[in-house]
C-alpha cells in the first residue's frame, strides 16, 4: 500500500517463461528481473567462463539510472558502460549526479579497442580531434562505466530528442594472440549472449509502476543493440558535461597527413628499385 492508502491489484505482477527458457515480467518492481537476470549471468561466467575469457560485460542505454541494486550489480562486471540521457542541473539534479559519480569513476569501464566503430576515437583537446604523427601509438582509450548523451533539456525551449531506450545487453570478452591472417597480435573482442528490453528505467521509482521486461537472446536481436550501444558510447559525454549541447568527447583522430609524407619520404617509403 502507498502513501496515500492506494493499492493496485497484486494481478497485474506476472511472470512468465519464454520457449527459449528466459524470463519475462509485467507489474511492479520488474527491475528485480533485470537485476536477478544479470546476478544469474554473473553466476554463470563465474563457473563456466568461455574460452579466453576476459571477463563478463554490461552494455545499457537507459533515460535514466539511480537504482542502488543495480549500480552495484553493474560495479562487479568486470567492463561496463551504460549510457543515460544528459541530465540538468537543477539543485536536485546536481545532487542526483553526484549519488552516482563513484559509479561513474570505477575502474570497470569498456576498452574502445574492443569495437572496431571504435578505434580511430580519441577524447578531444580543446574542442578539436587529437592529431596524430607517423611516430605515435594510436590512443588506448577507456570509456568510463556511466556517460551521457544528447542535449541538456531545459524549460520554455523546444523539444530536442533524448535518450529513451532501456536495454542491457550482457556478453563476455575474449582475447586472442592472432590476427584475422595468422600474424602474431594482441587481440580483444566482445560475444554479445543475452539482452534486457522493456519499459523500466533504471531508477528505484521504476519498481513501483506497471513495468514491462523481458530477456532474450535472438542473434540478431544482439548485434542490433550492440551497433546501438556503440554508437551511443562514441557519441557520449561525461556524467555531467559543461555543454547543454550535443557535443562527443570522442572524435576520430586526425593524422597529420604532412608529417606521414615527410616521414615517408625520409624513409623511402614507396620508392621502386629499377635495377
Amino acid at each position: 500500500m502507498n502513501k496515500d492508502g492506494l493499492e493496485l491489484p497484486a494481478t497485474f505482477d506476472q511472470e512468465f517463461v519464454r520457449q527459449d527458457g528466459h524470463r519475462g515480467h509485467f507489474g511492479k518492481n520488474v527491475l528485480k528481473g533485470l537485476v536477478d537476470g544479470m546476478e544469474d549471468f554473473l553466476e554463470e561466467k563465474r563457473r563456466t567462463p568461455g574460452f579466453r575469457s576476459m571477463g563478463p560485460v554490461a552494455l545499457g542505454g537507459f533515460l535514466w539510472l539511480d537504482d542502488p541494486e543495480v549500480a552495484a550489480c553493474l560495479a562487479r562486471f568486470a567492463h561496463t558502460c551504460v549510457v543515460v540521457s544528459k541530465q540538468g542541473r537543477s539543485k536536485r539534479e546536481l545532487q542526483k549526479l553526484s549519488e552516482l559519480q563513484p559509479f561513474a569513476d570505477g575502474d570497470n569501464g569498456m576498452p574502445a579497442r574492443v569495437f572496431a566503430e571504435l578505434t580511430n576515437l580519441d577524447w578531444r583537446e580543446e574542442g578539436r580531434a587529437k592529431v596524430v604523427g607517423p611516430t605515435a601509438q594510436m590512443p588506448e582509450v577507456m570509456i568510463p562505466p556511466l556517460r551521457t548523451i544528447g542535449f541538456r533539456r531545459q524549460p520554455k525551449k523546444d523539444m530536442v530528442p533524448f535518450l529513451h531506450t532501456k536495454i542491457m545487453l550482457l556478453g563476455e570478452l575474449w582475447w586472442h594472440d592472432e590476427d584475422a591472417l595468422g600474424g602474431v597480435a594482441d587481440v580483444i573482442g566482445f560475444r554479445p549472449e543475452r539482452l534486457w528490453v522493456g519499459s523500466a528505467n533504471a531508477t528505484a521509482r521504476s519498481r513501483y509502476n506497471l513495468e514491462f521486461g523481458m530477456w532474450l537472446d535472438d542473434p540478431k536481436a544482439l548485434q542490433a543493440a550492440q551497433t546501438f550501444l556503440v554508437q551511443l558510447m562514441a557519441h557520449s559525454e561525461a556524467l555531467d558535461p559543461d555543454s547543454d549541447l550535443f557535443e562527443p568527447e570522442l572524435l576520430p583522430v586526425d593524422f597529420d597527413d604532412e608529417a606521414f609524407a615527410e616521414y615517408a619520404a625520409e624513409y623511402g617509403w614507396g620508392e621502386h628499385d629499377d635495377a
